[in-house]
């Protein structure tokens, strides 16, 4: 039997406290730890197991491949490798990316007008079966004569290498309802001034998770008895594990709990505004100065991210002769870094709001800056680090680290904007920002013509180092931490 409150039947206060979010003159007591922390975790357990199967062929593909010429570099445990160019291998990375950046928005209105965690429990299944699947598909051959067969066969290619690109493109549409389902659903769960605490929680799962899949796909390909293989079955199997949990004790809102105690009840509901319908102000969201602030800010955050993720070690390689890929525990010390950095980083974040000490449109503004222009002045550095080999690598791992800042600035601020549509907003920067991933490599492709070339990088981190800086001047100029009008337009007062 679920417990139904009402929002005025408030029954601890605390006098000495006011409103720092302008929602309320008298703020309730906070009860302490509760089911909302429990949520936090539970989300942050999907972000993780997202992660490992977004994550796990970068590692894994250096095992599924073979040369033309054999080699005896490469050990061969008995396990299927199949002869797949680079540009075979470009699209099976492309091809995850390529269905994330389509679905996200489409993912995020679905989360209107479904039941949010049906969208979340359902998706992460779906993904981590198609992940358990990968290799039966990919090791399925077509032998005989049948002519049938072998046109089939050709078309597929080399280890139905055209069937694993459409498996990863499927997996990228359907990851793509994780992220803008997660900020739908936590926005009914965090109170202003806990958004950093426990959104940057729920974010700590994409560092730990891509430096699990980074370190553990190494550990799993170079395994005689279980090979590259156990990769996909493994993080197929711990998303349906997160399912069956998330089933038992996640929830989309307070008032579909049916343990909450009163006092945590009515202090969530006491902080947020009230529920609308679900009639979707469409004009005044996509005309929102400080909507398209955080859209700004989360694309040039991402071309900054993957710029330093994905072109560094190559950089790194080229110029100073190091080689971070070498390395699995070595190439996820960024991740490391950005993860431990996360939770002294939220925990100040919101002592700040709580105490007054910062507004929530400050307290955004101040946390992007420090991840968007920290990142900037790390690339700046960086193209003059060329013949200091340890220098580099502790700055590029500090620039990418120090990111995690956003966590606690643009990327909670879709909740202070519009709770009651933050799915959707989040789905359109999440979408947008998605082209980080592709604009990257592409800027670096079209300026680096001699990878051994330090001017031709400079030119690399100085255009990055612009991006990001214009990136965050808009948002400094345009982004706000206040609710906006419309999203209360179409009032329901259930909590």
């Amino acid at each position: 039997m679920k417990k139904k409150y009402d929002v005025m039947q408030i029954i601890t206060y605390d006098e000495t406290e006011t409103s720092k979010s302008g929602l309320n003159e008298t703020k309730v007591k906070n009860p302490g730890i509760g089911v909302r922390h429990l949520q936090s975790l539970l989300l942050a357990l999907c972000v993780f197991c997202g992660y490992l199967i977004r994550v796990n062929l970068s590692v894994t593909i250096l095992a599924m491949t073979k040369p033309e010429e054999p080699t005896e570099s490469k050990q061969d445990y008995g396990f299927p490798a199949y002869y797949w160019d680079e540009d075979v291998q470009g699209w099976l990375h492309a091809s995850f990316f390529l269905g994330y950046l389509v679905m996200n928005f489409p993912a995020a209105c679905l989360g209107v007008y479904f039941n949010l965690k049906m969208l979340l429990l359902i998706s992460t299944i779906v993904n981590g079966m198609l992940d358990c699947m990968t290799p039966i598909l990919i090791n399925m051959d077509y032998n005989g004569t049948n002519e049938f067969l072998l046109q089939i066969k050709e078309i597929l290619g080399e280890g139905n290498w055209r069937v694993f690109a459409v498996l990863r493109t499927m997996q990228g549409m359907i990851q793509a309802f994780m992220i803008p389902t997660i900020h739908a659903i936590i926005a009914q769960w965090a109170p202003p001034n806990e958004r950093g605490r426990l959104v940057g929680f729920i974010m700590t799962g994409i560092p730990f998770g891509t430096m699990v899949a980074l370190a553990g796909s190494g550990e799993l390909t170079s395994n005689a008895n279980l090979g590259w293989p156990s990769v996909f079955y493994i993080s197929g199997v711990c998303s349906i594990l997160w399912a069956l949990f998330w089933g038992w004790f996640g929830f989309s809102s307070p008032s579909a709990h049916p343990t909450i105690s009163s006092e945590e009840y009515n202090y969530i509901c006491s902080e947020l505004p009230p529920k609308s319908e679900k009639k979707v102000p469409w004009i005044d969201l996509f005309t929102s100065l400080p909507v398209w602030a955080i859209v700004i800010a989360h694309t040039t955050h991402n071309w900054g991210f993957w710029l330093l993720l994905s072109e560094m070690p190559t950089f790194l390689h080229a110029v100073s002769g190091f080689n971070i890929k070498s390395d699995g525990l070595l190439s996820s010390t960024p991740y490391v870094t950005m993860w431990l950095l996360q939770f002294p980083v939220m925990w100040v974040a919101d002592t700040l709001n709580k105490r007054g000490i910062t507004s929530l449109t400050i307290s955004r503004k101040i946390w992007t800056s420090i991840g968007l222009w920290g990142s900037a002045a790390g690339l700046l550095v960086l193209g003059h680090l060329d013949n200091n080999t340890l220098a580099a690598v502790s700055l590029y791992i500090v620039s990418v680290g120090i990111g995690c800042c956003c966590n606690v600035g643009f990327n909670v601020n879709h909740m202070d904007l519009t709770s009651n549509y933050a799915g959707i907003a989040m789905g359109l920067s999440n979408g947008i920002a998605a082209t980080g991933g592709f604009g990257a490599p592409l800027m670096v492709s079209v300026l680096v013509q001699d990878i051994t070339s330090v001017s031709q990088w400079r030119t690399v981190f100085y255009a990055g180092a612009g991006i990001l800086f214009l990136g965050n001047l808009f948002f400094v100029l345009f982004g706000s931490g206040e609710t906006q009008s419309w999203n209360n337009k179409h009032k329901d007062t259930r909590c």
